[in-house]
């Protein structure tokens, strides 16, 4: 599987939202969602979209897509005079790049408890526990077989 390199968690991490807004804040994540369900967009099409639900200001949205372009969340590119913006990567890819952190986190810091919690949480469900067996013995194959 792909890893992704880029924090994607620099903000943090918020047990209690759902979803994205677990590490991005309220605009950001409506940013996304529209840019992963229609793109690339221009500054006024991802405005028009997000005046849909909210008063908000050309300069605001402007200034979040330029700062999520820095963050290495969008991609921009020049059509004409205006920029139009694309999410970097699809909603799968961002969404294990975020697993993928938080839990490299948690075993970085607290291996023995992570992986024990982790495996009380899944056992709970045995549809799920069946998954990581087959996870586990499909990446012991893999080792095996001198692949990463």
């Amino acid at each position: 599987m792909k890893r992704i390199k880029p924090k994607i968690t620099s903000r943090g991490f918020t047990p209690g939202k759902r979803g994205t807004a677990q590490v991005l804040g309220e605009l950001q994540t409506a940013v996304m969602e529209i840019l992963w369900s229609e793109s690339p967009l221009a500054v006024t099409e991802v405005e028009q979209k997000l005046q849909k639900n909210r008063e908000i200001a050309h300069t605001t949205v402007l200034t979040t897509l330029d700062r999520m372009h820095g963050n290495n969340l969008l991609l921009r590119e020049k059509q004409g005079k205006a920029y139009v913006y694309s999410p970097r990567y699809s909603k799968a890819e961002f969404e294990r790049g975020v697993a993928q952190e938080v839990l490299s986190g948690l075993l970085t810091q607290f291996a023995e408890p992570a992986l024990s919690a982790f495996v009380e949480l899944v056992g709970e469900d045995g549809e799920k526990l069946d998954q990581l067996e087959e996870l586990i013995r499909l990446k012991r194959e893999r080792m095996e077989n001198g692949e990463k």
